[in-house]
């Protein structure tokens, strides 16, 4: 064989065995497989689809200590897209991978930890090809209602890397909360419910924000909640109060902290419909209320190392939004409805950053 013809011949072998040279970048990994893959809309999917713990049923299973480090694992593997790690580690757990084709957003393909049986454990999802580090989070979709379909909106609008929602009502377990703070949103005001997955630090949920929140240095995480008629009027007029925006704090803070230059965007959105306004827990007025301060993830994002029983009490910088929403602003009616998820996702994309 020529000279020639045989170092092609090498160049070829080398090339075909993933031979490269030193500057080459090998490409990411692909997704191993899943064990299931569904092609669905994402957001009809978490509102019809999506099983779901229902209130005073005693569905909600507490878990272990070992449950809860085998679930530190495997978000981790998630979250890295180790994907063939999570599956390995969901054989051994009451989640498994699934790989969803996302119809209403161009086919984007997601990658989510759902539960084999329903427990009231969550959904936790990654978009490997989202243009954000960002977590939207909602902790009570039978609660808050429209809270799930609004995070997938809200997700998809803002590039979020990162989507958790709670499949349990926070009402669905008798046993209280070990963590700090009182509600009568269950009937008697007394502790949280250990069901409730915003006030428990031993939920797999937390401790799905925990690894997110610690993965990422720039990355926010916008936890969405409803509030009811009386705190978040929502008559379709000025007098509306269509979001509580807080840090996880009631203090005043600078104009130039997330929490109220979210405000401020949100505001810029609402004031030409004259249909109400957001109001900033953090700003220098007398009505602060739904302010998040015993929220144990809010404490652990703002620097808490004991979130079950410590607010926290340094706000600089924080990466943490705590949104209370009217029903209004929640959904979208149509027919010209313009105080709708829209506002607020564009609200978010002018005053939250892309890290």
């Amino acid at each position: 064989m020529a000279g020639g013809a045989a170092l092609a011949l090498v160049l070829l072998v080398l090339t075909a065995c993933g031979g490269k040279g030193d500057n080459a970048r090998a490409p990411d990994p692909a997704p191993g497989p899943v064990d299931i893959e569904l092609i669905v809309d994402l957001y009809d999917y978490v509102d019809d689809s999506l099983p779901y713990v229902s209130s005073y049923s005693e569905g909600y299973a507490v878990p272990t200590a070992a449950d809860l480090d085998r679930f530190d694992n495997l978000a981790s593997a998630l979250i890295n897209r180790q994907f063939d790690s999570v599956r390995t580690i969901a054989a051994s757990s009451n989640f498994e991978l699934v790989k969803i084709v996302d119809t209403g957003s161009a086919n984007n393909e997601i990658y989510c930890l759902r539960e084999r049986v329903l427990s009231g454990h969550g959904l936790y999802c990654i978009d490997p090809d989202a243009t954000t580090r960002h977590h939207i989070s909602a902790p009570h979709p039978q609660f808050d209602l429209e809270t799930n379909v609004e995070a997938v909106a809200v997700m998809r609008g803002t590039g979020a890397r990162y989507l958790s929602i709670s499949t349990t009502h926070r009402c669905a377990n008798a046993a209280a909360s070990p963590c700090s703070g009182t509600t009568s949103v269950c009937g008697a005001t007394g502790p949280y419910k250990v069901s409730d997955p915003a006030h428990n630090v031993g939920a797999f949920f937390q401790r799905f924000g925990i690894a997110v929140h610690d993965s990422s240095a720039s990355g926010v995480t916008i936890q969405l909640h409803g509030c009811g008629s009386i705190a978040c009027p929502a008559n379709g007029d000025d007098g509306d109060i269509v979001a509580r925006i807080s840090a996880g704090t009631a203090d005043d803070l600078p104009a130039t902290e997330l929490v109220n230059v979210l405000t401020a965007e949100l505001n810029e959105e609402l004031q030409p419909l004259q249909m109400g306004a957001a109001l900033s827990c953090s700003e220098p007025v007398a009505d602060k209320q739904l302010c998040g301060t015993t929220n144990t993830l809010g404490r652990y994002i703002n620097g808490q190392t004991d979130p079950c029983n410590t607010a926290a009490s340094s706000f600089a910088g924080s990466r943490w939004l705590h949104i209370e929403q009217s029903s209004n602003l929640r959904r979208d009616d149509g027919a010209g409805d313009e105080v709708t998820p829209a506002a607020l996702i564009r609200a978010i994309n002018e005053a939250v950053a892309t890290p």
